[in-house]
This record gives C-alpha cells, structure tokens and sequence, in this order.
C-alpha cells in the first residue's frame, strides 16, 4: 500500500493544532504515514512551542520567517516530502480515525485527486456561528452519497499523487481560492473525487468580527478566481455589480438545495444557524461587490 506525506500550513494555530495532529498520529492506518510536515509562519511564539512538544519521529517542523499565505505554505511542505502520495489538511481540521483507510483505498482504486467530507466537531455542534460558516462555506462537501468526481475540494481535506502536483505547479499564489483554481487545473488531467467516508471535522471561528472578515475576504476571492479563470462579460465591471442579486440567489438556491438533500438533521441546524448564516452571506456580498467595483487586476503566479 502507498505511503503518504502529510502537510499542514499553520500561522498562529495554537489554539486548534494540537487537534489536528494528535489526530493524525492516532490514524488507523498510521504505518502508512511516511511523514508529517507542519509548515508555520506563526509570530506569537505559543504555536511553535506547542509543535515541537511533539516528539513523534515522523514530525517535520519547517519554520517560516514572516506571515505566509495557505497556498505557499502547502507548495513549500510539498517539496520537502518524499512520499508517493500527498495529504493537505488544515491546522484547524482533525480527522476521523479511519480517514487515511479511505483515503488510501480511493487512491489504490485510481484516484489521484481527490478529497473527503467535512463535518462540524461535537463542541460546536450547537454554536450558531459555527453552523452558519459551515454551511456557507462546505455545503458541497456534507457527509452524503457515494464516492463521485466533482469540480473541486476544500484543500483543508485534500489528497494527490505527487506526480500530479508537480505536473501542475502547485498551488497557485491567491489569499483564498487557491483550491479552486488548483481543482481547475488538475481537472484536464484527472477527475477530482470526493470520498464521501473520509471525514474530517473543522473548527470555526467563534469571534463575530473574524467571521465577517473572513467571509468578505472570500466573496472578493470568489470574484478573483471566476475573471481570472472564466473571463465572463458577467464578471466585468458594471454587469458584475448589477447582478449581484442574481448571483446572490443562485447562490442561496444551491445551499439550500444540498442542504435538503443532506436530509433532517442538517436542515433543522441550517434553520437554527439561519440569522448568522443570513450575516455572513451579506458579508460575503459586501466582499464580492468591492472587488467588482475595483476590478483589481490579479495574476496568478505559480510558485
């Protein structure tokens, strides 16, 4: 069976991290796990004390000099690794106990890209601010159906064949969005998998002021993307302003959708989520809209 390098961005993580790699070294299939590479760029001391009180063989600390971007930190991890098989999770993911079996079997039945669900953990099973970033953010990625090809995967619960990531340079240089634009690069030469059983559980922010910058900071990363990758006259200025509600209630069409889909359960906590879900979405409105009426001119640089 494969063995698999596992690679962890992490700025200021202290607080969530310790979850993500105890996790990790508690995997069923841990013999598989060739190394753990946590790349930090932390500037408050705490997290890399924190790390490095893990004196677990496979652990592999490398140490960034200034704040750097999820998308760096993942390409950097990347070229130290030296296993068949590469395994991006977030410092703010912890995973299930058979992941890495899922995982591997998906990638031993020739999956080469892929990625598993996402689920909210128990201790913030009934935070509404909590429920609200999880439905905006991983409503196509709930714990439902089958093992099926989609167009992209979170990168904070990502697999691929080394092979392939070198083949398409990595992650591109974007603040947000870079899973996105990765997916839609690594599409021409695999279909992107998402395997239903690998489930990991990520841990929200909890602080009302971060939740409303972070889903700005993706509602102008979302227009990014879509100009840079699909150059639609709807994504130019004015038309991107003008349909805005138009986007909005797509938007809203297709969580809602998948949501119903997902069955009972996640209906009644997107309702009681729905006032916090309903701010962050104006949030992210207000971050899509300052960047259609700016229209910055962003280029993607391949690291």
């Amino acid at each position: 069976m494969s063995k698999v390098s596992f690679i962890v961005p992490s700025y200021n993580s202290f607080k969530t991290i310790h979850r993500t790699l105890d996790s990790i070294f508690s995997l069923h299939a841990i013999d598989q796990i060739q190394q753990v590479i946590v790349v930090d760029s932390s500037d408050d001391v705490i997290t890399r004390r924190l790390i490095r009180r893990y004196h677990h063989p496979k652990l592999h600390l490398i140490e960034l000099s200034q704040k750097t971007a999820p998308a760096e930190t993942r390409n950097r991890g990347a070229r130290d690794a030296e296993a068949e098989l590469l395994c991006f999770i977030d410092s703010d993911v912890f995973l299930d106990e058979y992941w890495l079996d899922h995982i591997l079997t998906a990638y031993e039945d020739g999956c080469s890209i892929g990625g598993g669900a996402v689920g909210v953990s128990d201790f913030q099973d009934k935070n509404p601010l909590a429920l609200a970033q999880f439905y905006l953010q991983f409503n196509e990625s709930l714990k439902v159906g089958k093992i099926r090809p989609m167009t992209m995967l979170p990168a904070c619960n990502m697999f691929i064949q080394r092979q392939l990531f070198e083949k398409v340079g990595g992650f591109p240089d974007l603040r947000a969005s870079e899973d996105v634009v990765f997916c839609l690069k690594c599409a021409p030469f695999s279909p992107i998998w998402f395997v239903p059983e690998a489930l990991c559980f990520h841990i929200f922010r909890e602080e009302q002021n971060s939740f409303f910058q972070n889903q700005m900071i993706l509602g102008q990363y979302i227009m990014v993307y879509r100009r840079l990758c699909y150059k639609k006259w709807y994504y130019q200025k004015p038309w991107a302003c003008i349909l805005l509600p138009a986007f909005l209630l797509i938007k809203m069409m297709r969580i809602i959708s998948r949501i119903m889909k997902a069955g009972q359960i996640h209906l009644k906590k997107f309702v009681f989520s729905f006032p916090m879900f309903l701010l962050g979405l104006f949030f992210w409105a207000k971050g899509f809209y300052q960047e259609a009426i700016i229209a910055s001119n962003v280029k993607l640089k391949e690291t």
